[in-house]
């Protein structure tokens, strides 16, 4: 592959019997969809893969969706996995790379060292003629437990965005759609208002992607030059939940971006506190 933060289908059914790899299923539906993906784990997934659940390895002290869990439960999690910080974590979704880059951004944030996706997620494998298996996949904890590194320069919060609001010392980036970035269509999630954070750019994540996989670097230089987008200087990364707000942290990292930082709340939270600023 190009970069460094995919492997290929062909490469992934080579090795997935190494010691020390493991595979994990991070699929997650978008806010309009219903649609149970742990459930569709069950059905088919590569065989050894387990099922992350972004939503339940996440912050329960919050209403707000998919928030970075704690160190204990996440070095829990991991230690039950049979994943350790040197491990070779392999990260895929359904194929639409809409949470696969969650997923290693979940990962990486918090003390992975060596975290690939899957390039084209499931859809890739099953149409390269591999197999897939049903069930639960057997788990093997490690013995030590995952030992929790948080990046915290790789996050923000909402007081560091209400922080840059005046001095503007980093770009922001909206990964939401154009219409719901400029207020034209409803926030999926309820009780929510419609516009942008203010001083936002808007690069849709859907423009990033094609056929489950990033495009090329060239393109990817273009599409955020063309939105205003200097990729010489500080970013924080929006988006509706912080999700996809991974796919173009993601993506700005392959193009070699030295500061970039995800606003986890997103416009899941701004948007639901009338009292901040908005363009609206």
């Amino acid at each position: 592959m190009e970069y460094d933060y995919f492997v290929t289908p062909q490469w992934l059914f080579e090795h997935q019997n190494d010691a020390d790899l493991v595979i994990l299923d991070v699929s997650a539906p978008m806010p309009t969809q219903q649609i149970d993906y742990q459930a569709l784990y069950l059905e088919r997934h590569i065989p050894h893969a387990h099922f992350f659940d972004l939503d339940e390895v996440a912050d329960k002290t919050t209403s707000l969706p998919h928030m970075l869990p704690s160190d204990t439960l996440f070095s829990e999690t991991l230690t039950q996995l049979g994943i350790s910080n040197t491990t070779t974590v392999i990260i895929y979704d359904q194929g639409n790379l809409f949470s696969a880059p969650r997923g290693w951004w979940t990962l990486t944030t918090l003390g992975c060292r060596n975290v690939r996706i899957l390039a084209g997620g499931l859809q890739a494998w099953v149409e390269a003629g591999f197999a897939t298996e049903q069930g639960e996949a057997i788990k093997v904890p490690v013995q030590s437990p995952f030992v929790v590194e948080r990046h915290a320069q790789r996050y923000a919060n909402k007081q560091q965005l209400l922080d840059n609001l005046e001095t503007k010392q980093k770009q922001m980036i909206d990964a939401r759609s154009a219409d719901r970035f400029y207020g034209r269509a409803p926030e999926p999630r309820p009780g929510l208002r419609s516009g942008h954070i203010p001083g936002s750019k808007n690069v849709p994540w859907n423009e990033l992607v094609i056929n489950g996989q990033l495009k090329q670097k060239a393109e990817l230089k273009q599409i955020f030059e063309q939105a205003g987008v200097d990729l010489s200087q500080p970013i924080i990364v929006t988006c509706g939940s912080g999700m996809t707000a991974a796919i173009l942290f993601l993506a700005l990292t392959v193009l070699g971006c030295q500061s970039i930082a995800l606003y986890d709340g997103s416009w899941a939270q701004w948007g639901a506190e009338s009292a901040l600023p908005c363009d609206c």
